[in-house]
């Protein structure tokens, strides 16, 4: 019998090749890993979905810090749109020291400094969504910052008059806790110490996402290097000053 005898005799009888066989294992292993990202997955969701439980009586953790309106501005006419307003944008902080001070270097000491707190800064993405009406839009202003390589800008939209809000400070209350699941916990902890200590994290995220990161977009344009290298210094000086 020639090869492509062989060949056919192969084909005809469903005998898996050398190659054919390799692909399937590859597959089936795949499937496997797959089948335990959609294991892990099911045991988060579960672990969220905790309910809670009440606490009698309730426990006092440090305190909290947030916005209201000024006594003013609650009595006036307009008292109830700055209401509204201040629960879109209302910020809270919480600390272990009702003076919220904590403890800066200054020229070799430590002192205790006031912890800033501002009312919510929204960026332009997020100041689209946050679905104000035309009257409240007003009450911002536009505003421009930096990033830390500092070349890319950031828009933010700060409020006009800050001064309408002031801070108050309460004792911070919990009254209720999460619901405990110590063998739920123990599962997702065997799954993941097996998928860390046999390294298949990186074989699920290429079958999951990709194998690119997309670290490279958040960059800046690289400069190209002698971009002016074709042109003549007589030319460039027309260019620049001339034109």
């Amino acid at each position: 019998m020639d090869n492509q005898e062989i060949e056919n005799y192969m084909a005809a009888s469903r005998i898996r090749t050398c190659r054919r066989r390799k692909r399937d294992a590859r597959k089936q292993y795949d499937k496997q890993l797959l089948q335990y990202n959609r294991k892990k997955k099911e045991l988060w969701q579960a672990w969220n979905r905790r309910g809670y439980t009440e606490l009698d009586p309730p426990v006092m953790k440090g305190y909290k810090r947030y916005f209201v309106l000024r006594g003013d501005v609650a009595r006036s006419r307009d008292g109830e749109f700055f209401q509204e307003l201040l629960k879109k944008i209302n910020t809270y902080d919480y600390s272990h020291r009702k003076d919220f001070k904590v403890k800066k270097r200054r020229r070799g000491r430590k002192i205790h400094v006031l912890r800033e707190q501002q009312l919510l800064q929204p960026v332009d993405y997020h100041f689209k969504k946050m679905k104000l009406t035309p009257k409240e839009r007003n009450c911002f202003e536009e505003r421009v910052r930096y990033c830390k390589n500092g070349i890319d800008q950031i828009k933010y939209f700060v409020v006009k008059e800050p001064w309408r809000f002031v801070l108050q400070v309460r004792p911070n209350m919990i009254t209720k806790q999460r619901v405990t699941a110590p063998e739920l916990r123990s599962e997702i902890d065997q799954l993941d110490n097996f998928l860390k200590r046999n390294q298949l994290e990186p074989k699920i995220w290429s079958l999951t996402r990709s194998r690119q990161s997309g670290w490279r977009k958040w960059l800046p344009e690289y400069k190209i290097k002698y971009q002016f290298k074709q042109y003549t210094l007589q030319q460039l000086l027309q260019e620049e000053w001339y034109e």
